[in-house]
């Protein structure tokens, strides 16, 4: 977990900012800068506009239409006269493009920002929780005071700390955008060393060694010194390499046997071969790369979102290893959906396989079965086999915790596919995807394709009364919660379908679908309450420690939004929606409903819906 940081310097001056060296196909955007009555000179960029590159698409039914997916780079920054600043509190967001107010932390000592920032998990499946992460620690907010002598001796600051929950996230080029964008960039030695991993991670090697080199002696940690190794054989200074590669090997507690290894590999040209790499970091990956040497297998098991990242879009990486770094760098929201569905389609497979699609990914439920079956699903023209493949992929993905990204995933064909009669089996199946994504129109035919055919069709009765809850926590209109026969046929549907060794769970479910529906404002009749009072079964229950609820509450009362999300993020937890405890997520959707985020409170009730199986 990133450490706290020291306090900032204010400085009084014209804050000029270079542009963000990104892709230049990005667009521009303003440096944001909490203050009050900003001076603007150039005109907002209209951040509702997306733009045409591998993005991840915004998370369904939220407010952020500034959202930048994972893939796509920040625009660029323009200049702005801002006179008297925080240097920590620049933004690339603010309320006008998708992110908070700038004063989102009044009221929050900026110890407890600290500490919560630094919090944050590395990796986040919820995406609408991992969006929240996203804008708020891109947003310009002006910070409070420093809290005295306490603070000035952290390490660092609070502008490097969000950079590096940015960059640990796998989110490499806004992290690189907010580093770019600070007036500390060049002297707080944080940003300085995040803004080189971050040139490592895209394989900038060029510019990670021209900025060890303007350090020279002034940092001289062992990252920076292993930095300067690598550089030197970069740069034909083999000799100089060696000398300082053994320096580092009588260093007592250095311990990374494959740098040394590495070292060895690329300036004497030996043949070596790296066979575990645990805990890879950019400097790994960047010299494996140099010494056209392949991945380790095991990098990917604990590897941070940044890294699989950089190994998931590697062409050069083992495809097998490729796969499954690109996998849980979507999961974590590093890879956005399109990028992801990119590798998918960059595998071949022969004719037979794809003959034999759906046995054959059942047999093998791999990332190299996954990528088969969105293949097939791909070059099907036949809508019916297309909607076979499709309803395969998520019964599959549900047994291991993988539908919300397969639905994600196939959410553009679930969108295209015809809706009609032929389909009439598929219709529950298409309806609860959409619904769940928050795409109500898109369901919309097939939820009138479900009550045209009831009265003839049990299956189509059935798969309608099985949607009543997701349809009213999606807002579709021809459902009510007061409907006490449509609750009735509800729950009638959940207990046909449970299985005989799991009895009272159809109550477990019902009760978690009304805690949603009651979080997102809706009064629920005492009679449904009354309904599901089962005897109790008592069970193991993941829940952050006692103190969150009653802050949360408090940071609500005091219409903390920075705060109240933050915490929102820390008790929701690294693992999203699936398993969480109903009570608590009734909370967090409240408090993010109560400080004005309604959109993005729904959206997370959709997200717990279709994980946790409603």
């Amino acid at each position: 977990m990133t450490d706290g940081f020291r306090t900032d310097k204010r400085f009084l001056a014209a804050l000029i900012v270079v542009p963000a060296l990104l892709s230049a196909s990005a667009g521009a955007a303003e440096l944001r800068v909490a203050q009050d009555g900003p001076v603007r000179l150039m005109p907002r960029r209209d951040w509702t506009t997306p733009v045409p590159l591998p993005t991840q698409p915004a998370t369904p039914g939220t407010s952020a239409p500034g959202q930048t997916p994972a893939d796509q780079p920040p625009p660029d920054i323009q200049i702005k006269d801002l006179g008297s600043v925080d240097p920590e509190a620049v933004g690339i967001l603010d309320a006008s493009n998708g992110g908070f107010s700038a004063g989102m932390w009044a009221g929050t000592p900026r110890a407890t920002i600290r500490r919560l920032i630094g919090a944050i998990p590395d990796d986040i499946h919820s995406p609408v929780m991992r969006s929240l992460a996203d804008r708020l620690l891109l947003t310009a907010a002006a910070l409070p005071p420093a809290d005295g002598e306490a603070e000035k001796a952290e390490d660092g600051t609070v502008l490097a700390l969000r950079a590096g929950r940015l960059q640990a996230m796998g989110l490499v080029d806004r992290s690189k955008a907010l580093i770019v964008a600070s007036p500390l960039r060049s002297s707080d030695p944080a940003l300085i060393r995040l803004l080189v991993e971050n040139m490592l991670l895209g394989n900038d090697l060029g510019g990670a060694c021209d900025e060890s080199r303007r350090q020279g002696d002034r940092l001289t940690s062992t990252f920076w010194q292993r930095l300067t190794v690598f550089c030197q054989i970069l740069s034909g200074e083999n000799e100089a390499a060696q000398l300082g590669a053994n320096v580092l090997a009588e260093t007592p507690g250095f311990d990374d046997k494959v740098f040394l290894t590495l070292v060895d590999a690329l300036t004497q040209n030996t043949k070596v071969r790296i066979d575990s790499l645990p805990s890879p970091d950019g400097l790994h990956l960047a010299m494996l790369r140099s010494a056209n040497l392949p991945v380790p297998a095991d990098a990917v098991e604990k590897a941070s979102p940044d890294v699989l990242r950089a190994i998931g879009v590697s062409p050069n990486t083992d495809l097998d290893l490729r796969l499954r770094a690109a996998e849980r760098a979507a999961l974590a929201g590093a890879i956005g959906i399109p990028r992801l569905a990119q590798i998918y389609m960059s595998i071949e497979f022969s004719e037979s396989e794809l003959n034999t699609a759906l046995s054959t990914a059942a047999n093998n439920w791999t990332p190299r079965g996954r990528a088969l079956l969105y293949r097939a699903a791909r070059t099907q023209t036949v809508p019916t086999a297309k909607a076979a493949v499709i309803q395969k992929a998520f019964e599959l993905g549900r047994r291991d915790g993988q539908l919300l990204l397969l639905v994600r995933l196939y959410a553009d064909m679930l969108k295209s596919l015809p809706v009609s009669a032929d389909l009439a089996w598929f219709a529950g199946e298409a309806a609860k995807g959409l619904l769940a994504l928050g795409e109500r129109e898109a369901a919309r035919p097939w939820l009138t394709l479900l009550r045209e055919r009831r009265l003839r069709d049990e299956d189509a009765r059935n798969a309608r009364d099985r949607l009543w809850a997701l349809a009213i926590l999606a807002g579709d209109d021809r459902y009510a919660v007061d409907d006490t026969a449509g609750m009735t046929a509800w729950l009638d549907a959940l207990r046909a379908e449970e299985p005989e060794d799991t009895k009272g769970h159809a109550f477990e479910q019902a009760g978690f679908g009304l805690v949603l529906m009651q979080a997102i404002g809706l009064a629920i009749p005492e009679t449904y309450w009354e309904r599901l009072l089962q005897p109790p079964e008592r069970m193991p229950i993941l829940a952050p420690p006692p103190a969150y609820t009653p802050a949360l509450e408090n940071a609500v009362r005091g219409g903390r939004l920075g705060e109240t999300v933050l915490l929102s993020i820390l008790m929701i937890g690294p693992d999203g929606t699936l398993g969480v405890e109903p009570a608590l997520l009734r909370d967090v959707i409240s408090a993010l409903r109560s400080v004005g985020l309604e959109a993005e409170g729904r959206a997370l009730a959709l997200e717990a819906a279709l994980t946790n199986g409603l």
